[in-house]
């Protein structure tokens, strides 16, 4: 069988790109050591199995050397811990994959005569974080009386989530590359991106993050919709300003809004919080329905916490977050599932458009991580599209 030459820097670009071990590639293939050294190569057929074993695009093993592979969006991201952000796999796939949704949910609207968002791009970052997060309030009626019907915050974040579909902001939720569980997403890599536009504005939040987090990082993403400029991030409750250098001043400015959005200062100062953290953190978070670590934060926005009591009152908490969504994790249902995933205004227009033979039923598949017609019948049937 005839044997293709591939250039060993490719593949080992390849392989690091993967974060794959080579002991482990080497099982696989068991003579990827003599195509390193340049003695011989694989079969076609091994080059097809190397590349999605590596997940990438087949043609990119017939480069003659490593391509500089960059972010398709502005990257805000603080260094990580081992002082690298070189983006892994599947956060570019995820990128992409948003990317290619929202091109079709724009091209869709705006081919149906819908209407544009006022909001989007609408503030800037010189503007007060106080005004433009009552902007954000107010556009998706989340104003601190409406959030009654929130049993805790958990269901807020449902909710929230929710308000911010029917605001017309397009919000997925994913823990993981497509539906692909053996690719999971780092929470400590990325907690979510935006992607602004006049007809589909895009949020993705990573489902991978805990519950608690994921509240701060939905609000954080709006602030970044409102002044028009898409990016990464990877922000969290506990990232204060004197935590982030004046390179970051914009995502400053996006936490700053993401605190007020939840828990307007206005209405804190009003409220008689007991000296003791526990319970004045509690009330907060009973009040306003959000997570206990925006509490705490907004307790040290209030200088009732010093940046050392604020940040062992955070650590402790999130461990203790992260005990409790553990224990109370399970499979769930793929459509239920499918249901955060996936917008369901965008899974329901594209599930029309195939149906009504607008959209090619292969392309509608791709566009919502579908492999066969059993889930998509399924899929329609649970939207209301089909019964």
């Amino acid at each position: 069988m005839a044997k293709v030459e591939i250039s060993p820097s490719v593949l080992e670009w390849a392989r690091k790109r993967a974060e794959m071990p080579l002991d482990t590639l080497t099982k696989r293939f068991r003579s990827y050591p003599e195509w390193l050294a340049g003695k011989g190569g694989p079969t076609f057929k091994q080059i097809e199995t190397l590349a999605s074993v590596l997940n990438l695009p087949m043609g990119m093993l017939f480069l003659s050397e490593p391509p500089e592979e960059k972010l398709p969006l502005p990257d805000f991201r603080r260094m990580a811990d081992d002082g690298s952000l070189r983006p892994s796999t599947e956060l570019i796939d995820t990128i992409h994959t948003c990317q290619l949704r929202q091109r079709w949910y724009r091209d869709h609207l705006s081919g149906s005569g819908a209407d544009i968002l006022s909001f989007v791009s609408s503030a800037s970052a010189a503007d007060q974080p106080a005004v433009v997060a009552g902007q954000i309030r107010t556009a998706l009626k989340l104003e601190v009386g409406s959030r009654s019907g929130a049993a805790n915050w958990g269901e807020f974040l449902r909710q929230f989530i929710g308000h911010a579909r029917n605001a017309g902001i397009l919000v997925m939720v994913n823990g993981v590359v497509g539906n692909n569980t053996h690719r999971p997403l780092n929470p400590r890599e990325f907690r979510g991106f935006a992607i602004p536009d006049s007809f589909a504005p895009l949020i993705f939040i990573n489902g991978a993050d805990t519950k608690a987090a994921q509240i701060f990082t939905l609000a954080h993403e709006l602030a970044h919709i409102w002044i028009g400029q898409d990016g990464i991030s990877n922000s969290a409750a506990d990232d204060l300003p004197e935590d982030i250098g004046l390179d970051q001043s914009l995502e400053r400015f996006c936490n700053a809004v993401a605190a007020e959005v939840l828990v307007p200062m206005s209405q804190l100062t009003t409220m008689d919080l007991p000296s003791d953290v526990n319970l004045a953190k509690a009330i907060i978070a009973r009040t306003f329905r959000v997570s206990t670590l925006v509490a705490l934060r907004r307790l040290k926005d209030l200088g009732r916490l010093s940046y050392a009591g604020f940040q062992e009152n955070y650590d402790t908490e999130l461990a203790s977050l992260k005990r409790s969504e553990k224990k109370a994790s399970g499979g769930g249902d793929f459509y239920a599932t499918m249901g955060a995933r996936v917008d369901p205004r965008f899974a329901s227009a594209v599930i029309s458009a195939a149906l009504e033979g607008q959209t090619l039923m292969g392309d509608a598949f791709d566009l919502l991580n579908l492999s066969n017609s059993k889930t998509f019948r399924e899929e329609a049937r649970r939207l209301g599209v089909a019964s």
